[in-house]
Protein backbone atom coordinates (compact mmCIF):
# COMPACT_ATOMS: atom_id res chain seq x y z
CA UNK A 1 0.00 0.00 0.00
CA UNK A 2 1.55 3.00 -0.57
CA UNK A 3 2.38 5.79 1.88
CA UNK A 4 0.03 8.82 0.49
CA UNK A 5 -2.63 6.22 0.73
CA UNK A 6 -2.00 5.11 3.86
CA UNK A 7 -1.89 8.56 5.01
CA UNK A 8 -5.84 9.78 3.16
CA UNK A 9 -6.93 6.41 5.46
CA UNK A 10 -5.92 8.46 8.20
CA UNK A 11 -7.09 11.66 7.74
CA UNK A 12 -10.79 10.05 6.49
CA UNK A 13 -10.37 8.34 9.88
CA UNK A 14 -9.44 11.33 11.64
CA UNK A 15 -12.26 12.89 10.29
CA UNK A 16 -14.85 10.29 11.19
CA UNK A 17 -13.67 10.15 14.76
CA UNK A 18 -13.23 13.69 15.09
CA UNK A 19 -17.48 14.08 13.89
CA UNK A 20 -18.59 11.10 16.16
CA UNK A 21 -16.12 12.00 19.27
CA UNK A 22 -17.60 15.96 19.28
CA UNK A 23 -21.12 14.29 19.05
CA UNK A 24 -20.24 12.12 22.14
CA UNK A 25 -18.78 14.91 24.05
CA UNK A 26 -22.01 17.04 23.54
CA UNK A 27 -24.32 14.35 24.89
CA UNK A 28 -21.30 13.40 27.78
CA UNK A 29 -22.38 17.53 28.45
CA UNK A 30 -25.78 17.03 28.37
CA UNK A 31 -25.33 14.30 30.69
CA UNK A 32 -23.07 16.02 33.04
CA UNK A 33 -25.57 18.95 33.40
CA UNK A 34 -28.71 16.89 34.01
CA UNK A 35 -27.21 14.57 36.91
CA UNK A 36 -25.26 17.53 38.26
CA UNK A 37 -22.01 15.57 37.86
CA UNK A 38 -19.50 18.14 36.95
CA UNK A 39 -20.88 20.14 39.72
CA UNK A 40 -20.86 18.01 42.79
CA UNK A 41 -17.47 16.87 41.66
CA UNK A 42 -16.52 20.74 41.66
CA UNK A 43 -18.05 20.99 45.00
CA UNK A 44 -16.37 17.64 46.36
CA UNK A 45 -12.65 18.62 45.14
CA UNK A 46 -13.39 22.03 47.09
CA UNK A 47 -14.37 20.67 50.40
CA UNK A 48 -10.94 18.80 49.92
CA UNK A 49 -8.66 21.69 49.01
CA UNK A 50 -10.25 23.66 51.71
CA UNK A 51 -10.48 20.52 54.38
CA UNK A 52 -10.04 22.13 58.46
CA UNK A 53 -11.21 20.06 60.76
CA UNK A 54 -8.83 21.88 63.17
CA UNK A 55 -11.55 25.11 62.37
CA UNK A 56 -14.27 25.00 60.47
CA UNK A 57 -15.66 23.73 57.07
CA UNK A 58 -14.40 26.60 54.76
CA UNK A 59 -15.79 24.95 51.88
CA UNK A 60 -19.00 24.82 52.95
CA UNK A 61 -18.76 28.68 53.83
CA UNK A 62 -17.26 29.09 50.39
CA UNK A 63 -20.70 27.72 48.72
CA UNK A 64 -22.64 29.59 51.35
CA UNK A 65 -20.98 32.63 50.36
CA UNK A 66 -23.06 35.43 48.56
CA UNK A 67 -21.13 35.56 45.53
CA UNK A 68 -20.66 31.62 45.32
CA UNK A 69 -24.20 31.17 45.82
CA UNK A 70 -25.52 33.51 43.01
CA UNK A 71 -23.94 31.14 40.83
CA UNK A 72 -26.35 28.43 41.41
CA UNK A 73 -29.62 27.73 39.04
CA UNK A 74 -31.51 26.56 42.24
CA UNK A 75 -31.32 25.80 45.62
CA UNK A 76 -30.48 21.78 44.71
CA UNK A 77 -27.88 22.64 41.85
CA UNK A 78 -24.67 23.49 42.41
CA UNK A 79 -21.92 25.96 40.14
CA UNK A 80 -20.52 24.08 37.08
CA UNK A 81 -17.56 26.77 36.91
CA UNK A 82 -16.04 28.88 40.18
CA UNK A 83 -13.60 31.51 38.42
CA UNK A 84 -9.94 31.57 39.97
CA UNK A 85 -10.71 35.50 41.06
CA UNK A 86 -14.24 34.55 42.40
CA UNK A 87 -12.60 32.22 44.80
CA UNK A 88 -9.92 33.82 45.91
CA UNK A 89 -12.26 37.13 46.86
CA UNK A 90 -14.69 34.53 48.42
CA UNK A 91 -12.19 33.07 50.35
CA UNK A 92 -10.36 35.73 51.58
CA UNK A 93 -13.79 37.32 52.73
CA UNK A 94 -14.55 34.28 54.74
CA UNK A 95 -11.38 34.77 56.55
CA UNK A 96 -11.48 38.50 57.19
CA UNK A 97 -14.95 37.64 58.28
CA UNK A 98 -13.69 35.42 61.57
CA UNK A 99 -12.41 38.97 62.70
CA UNK A 100 -15.82 40.48 63.05
CA UNK A 101 -17.36 40.99 66.07
CA UNK A 102 -21.10 42.61 66.33
CA UNK A 103 -22.95 43.48 69.72
CA UNK A 104 -26.49 44.79 70.48
CA UNK A 105 -27.26 47.86 72.29
CA UNK A 106 -30.12 48.73 74.06
CA UNK A 107 -31.76 51.95 73.65
CA UNK A 108 -33.44 53.51 76.28
CA UNK A 109 -36.29 56.42 76.85
CA UNK A 110 -33.66 59.80 77.11
CA UNK A 111 -35.64 61.27 79.53
CA UNK A 112 -34.86 58.49 82.17
CA UNK A 113 -37.27 55.85 82.47
CA UNK A 114 -36.43 52.45 81.74
CA UNK A 115 -38.53 52.05 78.94
CA UNK A 116 -36.07 50.21 76.29
CA UNK A 117 -36.98 52.46 72.98
CA UNK A 118 -34.83 50.80 70.55
CA UNK A 119 -32.15 47.92 70.23
CA UNK A 120 -29.12 48.67 67.82
CA UNK A 121 -26.55 45.94 66.26
CA UNK A 122 -23.11 47.62 66.52
CA UNK A 123 -20.61 45.63 64.05
CA UNK A 124 -16.80 46.12 64.75
CA UNK A 125 -15.54 45.41 61.14
CA UNK A 126 -11.70 46.52 60.06
CA UNK A 127 -12.62 48.00 56.58
CA UNK A 128 -8.86 47.21 54.59
CA UNK A 129 -9.59 43.50 53.71
CA UNK A 130 -6.00 42.88 53.49
CA UNK A 131 -5.94 43.97 57.15
CA UNK A 132 -9.07 42.41 58.06
CA UNK A 133 -7.91 39.11 56.17
CA UNK A 134 -4.79 39.36 58.59
CA UNK A 135 -6.69 39.39 61.79
CA UNK A 136 -9.30 36.68 60.65
CA UNK A 137 -5.47 34.68 60.63
CA UNK A 138 -4.81 35.20 64.11
CA UNK A 139 -8.51 33.87 65.23
CA UNK A 140 -7.44 30.42 63.70
CA UNK A 141 -6.21 27.78 65.34
CA UNK A 142 -2.99 26.02 64.14
CA UNK A 143 -3.92 24.04 61.19
CA UNK A 144 -2.13 22.71 57.60
CA UNK A 145 -4.95 25.51 55.66
CA UNK A 146 -3.44 28.22 58.25
CA UNK A 147 -0.07 27.75 57.50
CA UNK A 148 -0.70 28.04 53.75
CA UNK A 149 -3.06 31.06 53.27
CA UNK A 150 -0.57 32.69 56.31
CA UNK A 151 2.34 31.77 53.61
CA UNK A 152 0.35 33.22 51.26
CA UNK A 153 -0.08 36.51 53.22
CA UNK A 154 3.64 36.94 54.26
CA UNK A 155 4.65 36.87 50.61
CA UNK A 156 2.54 40.23 49.70
CA UNK A 157 2.01 43.40 50.63
CA UNK A 158 -1.42 44.40 49.81
CA UNK A 159 -4.95 43.10 49.07
CA UNK A 160 -4.27 42.74 44.82
CA UNK A 161 -1.47 40.62 45.66
CA UNK A 162 -3.08 38.25 48.11
CA UNK A 163 -5.82 37.74 45.53
CA UNK A 164 -3.42 37.10 42.64
CA UNK A 165 -1.57 34.29 45.36
CA UNK A 166 -4.66 32.48 46.15
CA UNK A 167 -6.29 32.52 42.71
CA UNK A 168 -2.61 31.19 40.80
CA UNK A 169 -3.21 28.94 43.75
CA UNK A 170 -6.98 27.82 43.22
CA UNK A 171 -5.95 27.57 39.57
CA UNK A 172 -2.90 25.23 40.11
CA UNK A 173 -5.24 22.37 41.66
CA UNK A 174 -7.96 22.90 39.03
CA UNK A 175 -5.54 21.77 36.66
CA UNK A 176 -4.91 18.56 38.77
CA UNK A 177 -8.87 18.34 38.77
CA UNK A 178 -9.34 18.59 35.48
CA UNK A 179 -7.18 14.95 35.52
CA UNK A 180 -9.04 13.44 38.27
CA UNK A 181 -12.32 14.64 36.21
CA UNK A 182 -11.36 12.87 33.21
CA UNK A 183 -9.99 9.79 35.05
CA UNK A 184 -13.74 9.58 36.77
CA UNK A 185 -15.44 9.88 34.08
CA UNK A 186 -13.56 7.57 31.27
CA UNK A 187 -15.89 4.99 32.51
CA UNK A 188 -19.09 7.10 31.12
CA UNK A 189 -17.38 8.79 28.01
CA UNK A 190 -17.24 5.17 27.15
CA UNK A 191 -20.71 4.21 27.91
CA UNK A 192 -22.22 6.95 25.74
CA UNK A 193 -19.66 6.00 23.16
CA UNK A 194 -20.96 2.47 22.97
CA UNK A 195 -24.16 3.82 23.06
CA UNK A 196 -23.65 6.12 19.77
CA UNK A 197 -21.90 3.71 18.32
CA UNK A 198 -24.54 0.53 18.57
CA UNK A 199 -27.45 3.47 17.33
CA UNK A 200 -25.82 4.72 14.46
CA UNK A 201 -24.26 1.48 13.60
CA UNK A 202 -21.01 3.57 13.77
CA UNK A 203 -18.42 0.24 12.88
CA UNK A 204 -14.89 1.21 12.02
CA UNK A 205 -13.81 -1.81 10.57
CA UNK A 206 -16.21 -1.48 7.56
CA UNK A 207 -15.16 2.01 7.30
CA UNK A 208 -11.51 1.34 6.66
CA UNK A 209 -12.77 -1.79 4.07
CA UNK A 210 -14.34 1.35 2.59
CA UNK A 211 -11.81 3.47 2.95
CA UNK A 212 -9.38 1.01 1.38
CA UNK A 213 -11.58 -0.15 -1.76
CA UNK A 214 -13.35 3.05 -2.63
CA UNK A 215 -10.67 5.46 -3.64
CA UNK A 216 -13.28 8.32 -4.64
CA UNK A 217 -15.02 7.84 -1.43
CA UNK A 218 -11.31 7.91 0.01
CA UNK A 219 -10.21 11.25 -1.73
CA UNK A 220 -13.86 13.36 -0.85
CA UNK A 221 -13.65 12.42 2.54
CA UNK A 222 -9.78 13.88 2.31
CA UNK A 223 -11.03 16.76 0.85
CA UNK A 224 -13.68 17.50 3.50
CA UNK A 225 -10.88 16.93 6.02
CA UNK A 226 -8.69 19.30 4.89
CA UNK A 227 -11.82 22.09 5.00
CA UNK A 228 -12.16 21.38 8.31
CA UNK A 229 -9.05 21.83 9.36
CA UNK A 230 -8.78 25.15 7.94
CA UNK A 231 -12.02 26.22 9.37
CA UNK A 232 -12.43 25.07 12.98
CA UNK A 233 -8.94 25.52 14.01
CA UNK A 234 -10.23 23.20 16.80
CA UNK A 235 -12.92 25.75 17.91
CA UNK A 236 -15.69 23.41 17.50
CA UNK A 237 -14.45 21.91 21.01
CA UNK A 238 -15.58 25.03 22.63
CA UNK A 239 -18.39 23.01 24.12
CA UNK A 240 -21.08 25.31 25.97
CA UNK A 241 -21.97 22.42 29.18
CA UNK A 242 -24.20 25.39 30.83
CA UNK A 243 -26.19 26.77 27.97
CA UNK A 244 -28.63 23.86 27.16
CA UNK A 245 -29.98 25.33 23.98
CA UNK A 246 -26.89 25.40 22.39
CA UNK A 247 -25.85 22.55 23.25
CA UNK A 248 -28.81 20.93 21.25
CA UNK A 249 -28.34 22.82 18.55
CA UNK A 250 -24.60 22.22 18.66
CA UNK A 251 -25.84 18.25 18.34
CA UNK A 252 -28.09 18.83 15.66
CA UNK A 253 -25.18 20.62 13.54
CA UNK A 254 -22.56 17.86 14.29
CA UNK A 255 -25.43 15.42 13.02
CA UNK A 256 -26.24 17.47 9.80
CA UNK A 257 -22.14 17.39 9.16
CA UNK A 258 -22.21 13.54 9.41
CA UNK A 259 -25.36 13.16 7.38
CA UNK A 260 -23.63 15.59 4.61
CA UNK A 261 -20.18 13.74 4.37
CA UNK A 262 -22.62 10.55 3.74
CA UNK A 263 -20.33 8.20 6.19
CA UNK A 264 -20.84 4.53 5.69
CA UNK A 265 -23.40 4.61 8.97
CA UNK A 266 -26.98 3.37 9.62
CA UNK A 267 -27.98 -0.23 9.45
CA UNK A 268 -28.95 -1.48 5.67
CA UNK A 269 -30.61 -4.08 4.53
CA UNK A 270 -27.62 -6.19 3.80
CA UNK A 271 -26.83 -6.42 7.33
CA UNK A 272 -30.38 -6.91 8.55
CA UNK A 273 -31.32 -9.35 6.04
CA UNK A 274 -27.80 -11.76 5.65
CA UNK A 275 -28.40 -15.44 5.44
CA UNK A 276 -27.98 -17.63 8.19
CA UNK A 277 -24.78 -18.92 7.64
CA UNK A 278 -22.94 -15.79 7.43
CA UNK A 279 -24.79 -14.55 9.84
CA UNK A 280 -22.47 -15.51 13.34
CA UNK A 281 -19.17 -14.18 11.22
CA UNK A 282 -20.70 -11.19 10.18
CA UNK A 283 -22.07 -10.62 13.84
CA UNK A 284 -18.68 -11.04 15.13
CA UNK A 285 -16.27 -8.67 13.15
CA UNK A 286 -19.51 -6.08 13.46
CA UNK A 287 -19.23 -6.47 16.91
CA UNK A 288 -15.23 -6.06 17.18
CA UNK A 289 -16.14 -2.95 14.76
CA UNK A 290 -18.37 -1.28 16.85
CA UNK A 291 -15.79 -1.94 20.14
CA UNK A 292 -13.41 -0.12 18.16
CA UNK A 293 -14.78 2.62 17.10
CA UNK A 294 -16.11 3.14 20.84
CA UNK A 295 -12.68 3.06 22.80
CA UNK A 296 -11.19 5.05 19.54
CA UNK A 297 -14.51 7.61 20.53
CA UNK A 298 -13.40 8.27 24.25
CA UNK A 299 -9.79 9.88 23.57
CA UNK A 300 -12.40 13.06 22.45
CA UNK A 301 -12.65 15.38 19.72
CA UNK A 302 -9.47 17.35 20.45
CA UNK A 303 -7.18 14.29 20.01
CA UNK A 304 -8.83 13.42 16.71
CA UNK A 305 -8.58 16.82 15.38
CA UNK A 306 -4.91 16.77 16.37
CA UNK A 307 -4.42 13.27 14.23
CA UNK A 308 -6.26 14.65 11.29
CA UNK A 309 -4.20 18.08 11.40
CA UNK A 310 -1.05 16.77 11.87
CA UNK A 311 -1.80 13.61 9.00
CA UNK A 312 -2.66 16.03 6.89
CA UNK A 313 0.32 18.41 7.11
CA UNK A 314 2.53 15.60 6.83
CA UNK A 315 0.20 14.32 3.47
CA UNK A 316 1.08 17.80 2.39
CA UNK A 317 4.64 18.25 3.00
CA UNK A 318 5.53 14.96 0.83
CA UNK A 319 4.59 14.31 -2.99
CA UNK A 320 1.53 15.75 -3.86
CA UNK A 321 -0.68 12.47 -5.30
CA UNK A 322 -1.87 12.45 -8.49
Amino acid sequence: MQVSKILEILIALGLFYFLFSTLVSLLFEWYSYKTQKRGRFLYETILKLLNDPVNKSYGASLYSHFSIDQLKKNRDSYPQYISSDMFADALIDIIGSQSETTKFENIFDPKGSANLVDVKLVEERIEDPYKRFQKGLEQMNYSPLKSYLRAFYEKTENYTELKKKIADWFDDYMARVSGWYKTKTKRSLFIISLLVCLALNVDSITLIKKLNTDDKYRKDLVLIAEKKAFENKINAQKIDSVDIAKNIESIKSVITEIEDSSLPIGYNSDFLNSKEEKFLPMFLWWICGIIISAFALSFGAPFWFEVMVKAINIRRAGIKPS
